[in-house]
């Protein structure tokens, strides 16, 4: 977690999440459904942000805790929800669109402080991207590739030693 910088933004004082600090990239396809993670603890009220480039943040999503159940006051559609996941108020985006990618990334007022959680940006999956999937096809292979080589070094080992027994 970070402490919110502010930009003025439209008249209003924004909070600015500086590039270094969103550390994670969600890769999705259209028409599937994510679920971010935010890294600040239920009890706090969250808000959940949605940034670009080259707009100004938009807030997709508020939500609190009313008798120990996640209410959300209020959100930009109906395919924004919310889920309680690892403590936090978890964003859940079903049937993922274009205008969907981006950055997005939690805020509550934690103590008197404005806290910003780790964002995450969606992108779309393409055949050229590192994708999840690829990811493990990519980790099976290499491991497959470094299991017949031990093994063929074992069984290289094996069969040296049994011609030394039989020569002795």
């Amino acid at each position: 977690m970070i402490f919110a910088g502010f930009i003025m933004m439209a008249g209003f004082w924004m909070p600015f999440v500086p590039a270094a600090e969103y550390q994670y990239v969600q890769y999705v396809e259209y028409g599937s459904t994510v679920t971010l993670h935010c890294n600040i603890f239920y009890r706090y009220d969250t808000t959940w942000l949605k940034n670009n480039p080259d707009t100004k943040p938009i807030v997709v999503l508020r939500a609190c805790l009313k008798e120990a159940k996640p209410v959300q006051v209020s959100q930009l559609n109906h395919r924004f929800s919310l889920e309680i996941m690892n403590r936090s108020l978890a964003l859940r985006i079903t049937n993922i669109e274009e205008k969907d990618l981006g950055l997005y990334y939690c805020i509550a007022n934690v103590e008197r402080n404005l806290t910003v959680g780790s964002g995450t940006t969606l992108q779309v999956s393409s055949p050229g991207s590192p994708s999840f999937g690829f990811t493990h096809w990519y980790c099976l292979i290499v491991g497959c590739v470094l299991l017949v080589m031990v093994l063929a070094v074992c069984i290289t080992h094996w069969k040296a030693k049994i011609n030394r027994e039989t020569t002795n």
